[in-house]
């Protein structure tokens, strides 16, 4: 009996370490580092450079820290997942004649492992919002069968000595348990709106991105602050009650109470210094701990006090727990420290040469016009009618995105001049509703001279026009070529508007 408590105890904790994991892999970045599932690039074992990536495998999307913290996150949750089965099979063989234990073990164990194939599709997905929202969830509510089964399991061992609490008090700590997880939801909302306004608007600072998230921010805030008081009213009631004599009841209630005003202290760091991702990370963790301490005082208010250790709460275990927070927090700020400096890590490939060109107006065109800011670059022709109107299509939705921002702009260099003259050009930007410079249509004087540029100046096809690079070119703001992207990949999409704001960051 006291093994399986143990055995439950730790998967419990362990449960908790994933949800922290995973939390670690979002706030890094690092939710595609393994673009396949369930292998890494192909591999059991995740390359440890671009040579050992498979053929057929771009390895410009291969980043060594963000695939292997991906990576690392996935054999949490393959260890957890077989503690978690470990626990429904004892449960089975010691307590199959006790419902309360058997039934939520395999409930546990069946939402972990629909967890695990879930967790495939929220990479096929690209990490998409409502996806990413779902497999948190079924996070929480694994860890909330286990909180249950583990206490459970302490009453068993225990015993109990004297009636349940008042029907209030459970009415009480049932609604802090699904405040908890009212502003869990919220949350998710919040985060989702900011990871969509953050691929929209990627050059924006934290505090600008706060402030457009919305109407659903402030009530997120304002129900926050809400439980917060609630949490301390409700808590300091059951514990004049006298119904905090037992040592659970205590703990969750000190615990609780305690995490609110962490949770409080973060959201105000939020509005001052901005979305770190390390805070971020212990924001979302806490919020899984409060469920999980929620739902334990409420089953805690059913059988108060135990026979034994009755008397205190230990705080030993306190204390090594905190330790334990510690490290993971040094360990995520590593983590996440190394995965920006992977990304701003972005490769120098070629030099733009001089050169001059026109644009659409008649002015040239040259290699001065890519200082100062970042560009992306991509070849066409106007009569294209194959990929040449989708790479556009895609370029008018950047043009657009980045509206607000005046160190990004996009260059078109037409691969066939005779036919593409700069007042097809001029009718050709108006098509896209390009009102500005910040989108530019280039002309060469000859179909030469343009062979010649592509091959020499961005290393791509000179075969004009049918066989024209397809290519999206980021060049940085001293005129160097700094990646190759696919148009049609979604992930070298992300990728490139990672590191758009990578390097422009890097402009003052």
């Amino acid at each position: 009996m006291r093994s399986f408590r143990r055995l439950a105890y730790v998967t419990v904790l362990a449960v908790y370490f994933l949800i922290f994991v995973g939390g670690l892999v979002r706030v890094a970045g690092a939710g595609l580092g393994c673009p396949d599932w369930p292998k890494c690039f192909g591999r059991w074992i995740p390359p440890l450079s671009t040579q050992d990536i498979p053929p057929g495998i771009d390895p410009s999307s291969f980043n060594l820290t963000l695939a292997w913290i991906e990576y690392g996150n996935r054999l949490v949750g393959m260890a957890v997942g077989l503690l978690v089965l470990a626990t429904a099979m004892m449960a089975i063989k010691a307590h199959r004649k006790e419902p309360r234990i058997l039934y939520p073990s395999l409930a546990a164990a069946l939402l972990t492992a629909y967890q695990g194939w879930q967790g495939g599709k929220v990479v096929a997905s690209n990490l998409q919002p409502v996806m990413v929202s779902v497999h948190l969830l079924l996070s929480f509510l694994i860890v909330s069968l286990l909180v249950y089964v583990a206490q459970q399991s302490y009453y068993r061992e225990k015993g109990t000595t004297s009636a349940p609490g008042s029907s209030l008090s459970l009415r009480w700590a049932a609604a802090l348990w699904g405040g908890g997880l009212v502003q869990t939801v919220l949350g998710t909302f919040v985060r989702g709106k900011l990871q969509a306004l953050t691929e929209q608007f990627t050059l924006l600072p934290d505090s600008q991105l706060l402030a457009r998230v919305g109407v659903i921010q402030d009530v997120h805030m304002l129900f926050g602050m809400l439980l917060a008081i609630a949490t301390w009213v409700i808590g300091l009631l059951i514990l004049r009650l006298n119904e905090g004599r037992s040592v659970p009841v205590k703990q969750a209630v000190l615990g609780m109470m305690a995490l609110t005003l962490v949770q409080i202290g973060l959201g105000f760091v939020f509005l001052v210094s901005g979305l770190s991702p390390v805070l971020q990370l212990f924001h979302l963790w806490i919020a899984g701990l409060y469920i999980g301490l929620s739902l334990a005082l409420f089953f805690g208010l059913r059988r108060p006090v135990v026979k034994s250790d009755e008397k205190k709460v230990r705080y030993g275990k306190a204390v090594a727990i905190a330790a334990a927070v510690v490290l993971m927090a040094i360990g995520a700020a590593t983590a996440v420290r190394q995965a920006e400096a992977s990304r701003a890590d972005i490769p120098v490939y070629y030099t733009i040469p001089d050169f001059s060109f026109a644009e659409p107006s008649g002015k040239p065109f040259t290699r001065e016009d890519f200082l100062g800011k970042v560009s992306v670059v991509n070849f066409f022709f106007t009569s294209c009618r194959s990929v040449c109107p989708v790479m556009n299509a895609t370029f008018a939705e950047m043009y657009r995105r980045y509206a607000y921002s005046d160190k990004l702009q996009l260059v078109s260099f037409t691969v066939d001049p005779e036919t593409d003259t700069l007042a097809a050009l001029r009718a050709y930007a108006a098509k896209f509703g390009v009102s500005d410079n910040r989108w530019q249509f280039v002309r060469a004087a000859t179909p030469g001279e343009i062979s010649r540029f592509c091959e020499e100046a961005f290393k791509v096809s000179g075969d004009l026009p049918g066989a024209h690079s397809t290519k999206f070119v980021l060049v940085d703001a001293e005129a160097r070529i700094r990646g190759y992207y696919d148009y049609d990949d979604p992930t070298a999409q992300k990728r490139l508007a990672e590191q758009i704001a990578v390097l422009a960051a890097e402009i003052r």
